[in-house]
Order: C-alpha cells, then sequence, then structure tokens
C-alpha cells in the first residue's frame, strides 16, 4: 500500500523522504488537501495532514517538523 500511493504521489508532485520515522516516509504538498506526511512500520500505515481554514492561508514554516512529531508520537503509541 506504502509503495502504491507513494508511486502515485511522485506522479503527482515532488515527494520528500522523511528519515527516522518507521520504517519509511515522505511528505508531500497537495494543493486541494494540504501538506502530508506518510508513514509505516511493520503492519501501520500512518498518514497526517495539515491544511489552513481559509483557502490560500499561510502554513507555519516548520509544519512538515510538527507533522512528523505527531506521527512519531503516534507511531510509538499506536505500538505500545
Amino acid at each position: 500500500m506504502y509503495e502504491g500511493l507513494r508511486s502515485v504521489q511522485e506522479d503527482s508532485g515532488p515527494v520528500t523522504d522523511i528519515s527516522g520515522l518507521g520504517a519509511a516516509a515522505y511528505t508531500y504538498s497537495d494543493e486541494l488537501t494540504g501538506i502530508h506526511v506518510v508513514t509505516y512500520d511493520d503492519n501501520l500505515y500512518l498518514t497526517i495532514a495539515a491544511a489552513p481554514l481559509r483557502l490560500g492561508a499561510p502554513m507555519p514554516r516548520d509544519i512538515v517538523a510538527r507533522l512528523t512529531r505527531v506521527a512519531g508520537t503516534a507511531v510509538s503509541a499506536l505500538r505500545a
């Protein structure tokens, strides 16, 4: 699932790897649905996203770092 969806994302736009999050992780931005962090670890697949409430509103510069921390915490909690 992870590889298939990543392949689709790569065809749509830039994908950036995130190291140290699960077995593999990446981030991408979608004009309609916001900024996403996707990770998998063994049989756990997790996607989280952030989008502005108002179309065109700016996102925090460190939003990917924030989403990565949330994803890491969620993966750890789900593994516990």
